[in-house]
């Protein structure tokens, strides 16, 4: 458990004492996929950490269509934004594959927060890159086309493009997966990506965002 919590932004460069006294209020679970972490509107008592596997975070519209927000990996926190708010959570958490994760007593934890300055700073981080992510989500699906998502999303997740499912592009995208397809094609058939050779022109992908 404390190689996982060093392993997340919130709780590097913490002293092990005060990674010990965290240890203590939290709890290891493992659950199945499509099982709900936490549902839309659930009060926020604790901070989820995810140890493996992947879940989703997605919104439900009045016509019962899901929003996918993000894709979850491992050593991320999950809907943390809505423990520091203190409001419910705006989002539905599901598991997208088996996953495994810590259920971490916030108000304990918000107790050695006020004590900390470096998990305070840390805290800080972690909440700015959630406002990045969500300002990136909308101005890609308010503003561009489907071709031009895919290839702004390309040129931003070069490092793990190649390892990503489609499935999983094209829901955080909001496109279906023929249509992703579709556009995949146009861009491997002009040079612009090899997926065999993993290799992505970013300069070229630019001219489409």
């Amino acid at each position: 458990m404390k190689i996982h919590l060093k392993n997340t932004i919130l709780f590097q460069n913490i002293d092990d004492e005060t990674i010990k006294k965290i240890e203590s209020f939290t709890t290891e679970h493992k659950i199945g996929r499509d099982n709900i972490v936490f549902y839309e509107g659930d009060g926020p008592r604790y901070l989820y950490l995810l140890v493996k596997g992947v879940i989703k975070l997605y919104k439900t519209t009045s016509s019962h269509k899901e929003i996918v927000l993000k894709y979850f990996h491992e050593n991320e926190l999950i809907g943390e934004v809505a423990n520091f708010e203190g409001i419910p959570y705006p989002a539905t958490a599901k598991a997208y594959s088996d996953v495994e994760f810590l259920k971490i007593d916030f108000e304990k934890l918000k107790e050695i927060i006020f004590l900390n300055p470096n998990l305070a700073f840390n805290i800080q981080t972690s909440l700015i890159k959630k406002i990045k992510n969500l300002e990136n989500i909308i101005s890609t699906n308010l503003v561009l086309d489907s071709k031009e998502r895919v290839a702004k999303y390309i040129y931003s997740h070069s490092d793990d493009f190649f390892e990503t499912k489609n499935i999983e592009i094209a829901e955080i995208l909001g496109v279906s997966p023929e249509t992703l397809s579709r556009i995949l094609k146009f861009f491997k058939d002009n040079g612009t990506i090899n997926i065999k050779k993993k290799y992505i022109d970013r300069d070229a992908l630019v001219q489409y965002f």
